[in-house]
């Protein structure tokens, strides 16, 4: 047990930790992702029952009686009966009756008595009934479950995008804490031999001192925030078995593999997306079931006719079974008429039926404009990140060559150690915010995933290198 734990928890040790990788493990192994998938298979299994309504019956009865040396009745009776979706049922019987005192009605020919026919329901009952209303309602149940399991595994997609974005932002925040402080120290060493040398006055050791300390001071917290937003990932992976696995020492975030997709989606391509969505699915199956239980109750309200028509024989071959023009001699009918007099249980249902169906339509309706609404806003917010990355890439370029040029006018006296530092300072701040692109440009992703509840567009990816 030690030693599955063990394996458990370095198993990340090795593991590819690009966004696209981490997703498509995310989404394989986390609980929540599992859960989903227990979830659209329970929902699998109701419908199947639901579908049971509709299998053939095979139903046997023997009753038997002999007392004091008399045989009183000797019966057996078997039916099937094979339901089908339009309504009717057809039925295939046969029964035997022998003894010295059985009801007359019962009474067969010796070889038994054949029958053959159908159960078929007249009037509104044709449209639908009962086991085709619960049938309707599982499969659409299946479809809404299937559309809840996709809601989750899109959210916590899009929280893991996020998350790993802002772990991306934190290690990066690290690496160029760590970088300032190493600039500031060899800075310092270098001021301090030429204030020893007498070539810069004694008060730019001090400025440099300065510098350097404010510098360890923000690697600290950086560092803190890095082990952070470690942990935060960390607890997004599990191994296949449902054991939680730990990100190993050394892990950090692929810099050479950041997650790209065009965001230039077309206006068909995002209808489509959003008629797919999994909220507007779900609230679309609710509607659709509520309907179906409206037409369920609506044909409650009429009188109900149901005829069932059956040819007779002796014996037991379907051979013998009379042909059409003599089945007239040798049949079973019967008719059954049900109708509510003043129906208040029936109408009182109705209304709340559609009421409910109403209300499921209305909110059908507002679930689509919401998330037609949300999936604009995140493509403008991926769309403006997409933009600003390009500019940022501009002006980082600019920092580094002002920077370089600040460092000669100072190494030829035109310059001081301030603005050298104020220079330095902008660089780091501008490689900041570089890394801040690029952990927002993970997190739209998130978002527009989460907006159009499509897990796949985070998971089919191009690989480019990172913005420094």
């Amino acid at each position: 047990m030690i030693l599955e734990l063990a394996l458990a928890i370095t198993l990340a040790a090795g593991d590819s930790l690009t966004l696209s990788g981490f997703l498509e493990r995310v989404r394989s192994t986390h609980p929540v992702a599992r859960q989903a998938e227990l979830a659209r298979r329970q929902a699998a299994s109701d419908l199947r029952a639901a579908r049971g309504g509709f299998d053939p019956v095979l139903s046997a009865i023997w009753d038997y009686k002999r007392f004091k040396g008399i045989g009183y009745f000797d019966e057996f009776d078997t039916r099937l009966t094979v339901p089908t979706p339009w309504g009717v049922d057809f039925k295939l019987g046969w029964e035997r009756a022998a003894g010295a005192i059985i009801n007359p009605e019962r009474a067969t020919p010796a070889p038994g008595l054949l029958s053959a026919g159908f159960s078929i329901p007249l009037g509104p009952r044709l449209i639908t009934d009962e086991r085709r209303t619960s049938l309707r309602q599982a499969e659409l149940a299946t479809e809404a479950a299937d559309a809840d399991a996709n809601a989750q595994v899109a959210r916590l997609l899009q929280l893991a995008a996020r998350d790993w974005g802002a772990w991306f932002e934190a290690e990066a925040r690290a690496r160029i804490a760590a970088d300032g402080v190493e600039l500031a120290h060899f800075r310092l060493d270098a001021v301090r031999r030429r204030v020893a040398a007498g070539d810069v006055a004694p008060i730019d050791s001090l400025e440099a001192l300065t510098e350097w300390e404010r510098r360890v001071l923000q690697e600290v917290d950086a560092r803190a925030v890095a082990v952070g937003a470690r942990l935060v990932v960390s607890g997004y992976l599990w191994d296949p078995r449902g054991a939680p696995v730990a990100l190993a020492e050394g892990a950090e975030p692929a810099r050479d593999a950041l997650l790209t997709r065009d965001a230039q989606l077309g206006p068909a391509a995002v209808d489509r997306a959003i008629r797919e969505h999994p909220l507007v699915r779900q609230a679309r199956a609710r509607w659709l079931q509520a309907d179906a239980q409206r037409r369920l109750t609506s044909v409650q309200v009429l009188p109900t006719v149901s005829a069932e028509v059956a040819a007779l024989a002796a014996g037991s071959s379907l051979g013998a079974l009379p042909s059409p023009s003599n089945a007239a001699d040798d049949l079973k009918a019967g008719l059954s008429v049900r109708l509510p007099l003043f129906a208040r249980r029936e109408l009182g249902r109705l209304r709340a039926a559609e009421d409910r169906a109403l209300q499921l339509r209305t909110e059908r309706d507002r679930v689509e404009r919401d998330v037609r609404l949300v999936a604009e806003r995140a493509l403008v917010d991926l769309r403006a990140v997409e933009a600003q990355r390009g500019g940022q890439a501009r002006v980082l370029a600019a920092s580094e060559a002002l920077l370089a040029a600040e460092q000669r006018r100072f190494e030829i006296g035109e310059s001081s150690l301030l603005f050298v530092n104020l220079r330095e300072r902008a660089l780091l701040d501008e490689r900041l915010r570089s890394a801040q692109l690029e952990a927002r440009r993970a997190a739209a992703l998130g978002s527009l995933v989460a907006a159009l509840g499509s897990p796949e567009l985070l998971l089919a990816v191009d690989v480019i290198p990172p913005t420094r």
